[in-house]
């Protein structure tokens, strides 16, 4: 068409530099000007234009009266517009006046000088290339009945059933247009709303001039049908400079970007997010007022940038858990001393709910805070942390006796009772570094561990630090105190002992290998409980708890695992037995060498490789022999007095 096009244009040209052909342009101009409100308009209501715009991606449909009386000037009374290909939409607009430049299209280019029109429905969708994982937004995709073509928003799909035509320029300037409803992929705005200012879009390039939306009131669905939020209002101003759309198909694109954007809502639900999670995950609740304020200047959060939102009641659910909670957001681009971004979260009382069989365990959060203050903003972009805390002030669960559900199946541990409260305070700095006090009590106690009772009142006191980018977590000055424990295994019976355990640092990296570090000194009233359940068990003769209690016990350990690798080394002593020694083991050997005894009696236990040696009344200089042959580093234990 183009080639017959150009070829008429050139006899034309050449009728024109004769006289006679100059006079017969004019009246032919003449003529053609008198019969273009005829001819165009009868075009428009015959269906004409309809049938020359139609193709494979394009269809339309012009309701009358429209008419036209000066080339490029249209009216059109009621129109659709049905446009196919990787970006899909439909356009429908009552009243609509464009002023059109006419010799664009010889360039599959449409300049519309001018565009206003009212009720105003559009919808909007691309295609994809993959559709897993996001099957629940393209169920609340608009489904555009109608489109010309092969209605699929895969893009496999389309390339088999259409044949791709070359794109087209499109230029909009004097945008002017109300509507009634904008329906973007999965998002859908019923309501009032006005969009004025201008763009151009085509291959490799995209440009927004001052685009500005006032919006509501109004409400924005999930699809169809989901509601979001009512009562929307508010104003939408945006500028892009000439851009290569595909030169910045990343998030580096936002730092092109200058916008304002003004919303107020009454949100209904938080429900939708459920598109974005896991399968097996779920959002509900989350009603409660919206106001959002974002001025961004070239892909940078602006300083009167701010976000306020608030709901009473929110739940997650998932495979296994369940959180109920309250939530306060506030967002502020300066409110932070310097001037930098401060964003907070409030929640008075969260509920986390572990569930397994017929099981259920709670844990409660009341009073929880979070802060984080960030360095200048730049959407799209990685920003730096200022500085960051959180407070759990308030940690508790009463049914203890269902903390089972976190254990393996069988389960080792049966809880039969008791009730934890616990604290927890942590402050980040700018190197990711979060460190403050934990503190737990666990009271009324009451477990069976592999068929032993257990009951009591145990204390924790430690400092938590942990570095995310660094991979560290580390626990600082631990002290754990058990009170007025008891045991009962058959016919054994233990009440009012104690133990005391501390750790002056014990630290783990997720690193590749993963490693743990640290020292534990442990100090009992005795090992009665210990022996007691092993005698009963016929681990260890019965005479033995009968002729020794192992009474003031302490015992320390140093520990280094490194993957599948454990190096440990053994120290204790009592009035009456003592134990040390060294233990690494690898996927592969085990090394072993200890000395357990007394001043009199005692015996030396080994394995280097070479089997099994056991050294009757062997003291600390035997100890060190063998340990001088384990692998770096090496271990001496000193001599006891």
């Amino acid at each position: 068409m183009r080639e017959r096009f150009r070829r008429f244009w050139h006899k034309i040209k050449a009728s024109l530099q004769t006289r006679k052909g100059k006079r017969r342009a004019v009246i032919a101009a003449v003529v053609a000007l008198l019969a273009y409100p005829v001819l165009g308009t009868l075009a428009l209501w015959t269906g004409f234009v309809e049938w020359i715009a139609k193709s494979e991606d394009l269809r339309l449909e012009i309701d009358n009266p429209s008419y036209t009386i000066w080339p490029g000037r249209i009216h059109l009374k009621h129109v659709k517009i049905y446009m196919n290909g990787d970006t899909q939409f439909t356009l429908e607009g009552h009243d609509l006046f464009a002023s059109i430049g006419i010799w664009d299209l010889i360039h599959r280019r449409i300049h519309v000088e001018r565009l206003a029109t009212h009720h105003v429905v559009y919808r909007m969708r691309i295609q994809v290339q993959e559709t897993k994982g996001i099957e629940k937004r393209l169920a609340a995709y608009p489904k555009l009945e109608g489109l010309p073509g092969a209605n699929t928003v895969k893009v496999e799909t389309a390339a088999k059933t259409e044949e791709r035509e070359a794109p087209w320029t499109v230029e909009v300037d004097g945008l002017d247009i109300s509507v009634q409803e904008l329906w973007f992929f999965e998002y859908r705005y019923l309501g009032d709303g006005r969009l004025r200012g201008g763009f151009t879009v085509g291959p490799n390039l995209l440009e927004v001039r001052t685009a500005v939306q006032d919006l509501g009131p109004g409400e924005l669905r999930f699809g169809e049908k989901q509601l979001i939020a009512s009562n929307l209002r508010g104003q939408i101003e945006c500028a892009i400079p000439e851009v290569d759309p595909e030169a910045h198909a990343d998030v580096s694109f936002l730092e092109l970007v200058s916008a304002r954007l003004m919303l107020r809502a009454d949100v209904a639900t938080l429900q939708h997010v459920t598109a974005y999670l896991p399968p097996d995950m779920s959002i509900s609740k989350g009603a409660g007022p919206l106001n959002f304020d974002l001025f961004m200047e070239k892909g940078i959060l602006g300083k009167r940038s701010h976000l306020d939102f608030k709901t009473d009641a929110l739940g997650v659910k998932g495979d296994g858990f369940g959180v109920a909670t309250d939530w306060a957001l506030v967002f502020d681009a300066a409110t932070e001393p310097g001037g930098f971004p401060l964003g907070k979260s409030d929640f008075k009382s969260t509920y986390v709910s572990l569930a397994k069989r017929d099981r259920e365990l709670t844990i409660q959060s009341h009073g929880h805070h979070v802060e984080a203050a960030l360095d200048t903003i730049r959407l799209g972009g990685a920003t730096d942390l200022k500085r960051a805390a959180l407070r759990m002030p308030n940690i508790v669960s009463t049914d203890l006796d269902d903390l089972d559900v976190v254990f393996s199946d069988p389960s080792p541990v049966s809880m039969k009772g008791g009730e934890a409260k616990a604290s927890l305070n942590l402050d980040m700095d700018g190197d990711y570094w979060a460190k403050g006090p934990l503190k737990a009590q666990i009271l009324r106690t009451k477990a069976v561990v592999s068929g032993v009772e257990l009951s009591g009142n145990t204390w924790l006191d430690a400092g938590v630090r942990v570095n995310p980018k660094q991979k560290v977590n580390s626990l600082d000055n631990l002290s754990v105190r058990i009170r007025n424990a008891g045991m009962e295994v058959g016919d054994e019976a233990v009440d009012g002992w104690w133990m005391n355990l501390i750790a002056k640092q014990l630290t783990y990296r997720n690193t590749e290998p993963p490693t743990a570090e640290g020292s534990v000194s442990v100090r009992t009233k005795n090992l009665q409980p210990a022996l007691e359940a092993l005698a009963e068990k016929d681990v260890i003769s019965d005479i033995v708890p009968v002729l020794t209690r192992l009474d003031d016990f302490r015992a320390k350990t140093t520990f280094r695992k490194v993957g599948d690798n454990m190096d440990m080394t053994i120290e204790s002593e009592s009035d009456v037995w003592d134990v040390a020694g060294r233990v690494y083991t690898t996927p592969k050997q085990t090394f072993m060498a200890l000395v357990v005894g007394g001043q009199a009696v005692s015996v030396g236990v080994a394995e280097l490789g070479d089997g099994l040696k056991i050294r009757p009344l062997a003291k600390t200089g035997w100890l060190n022999e063998q340990l001088a042959q384990f692998p770096k580093p090496a271990v001496r234990m000193k001599e006891k007095p």
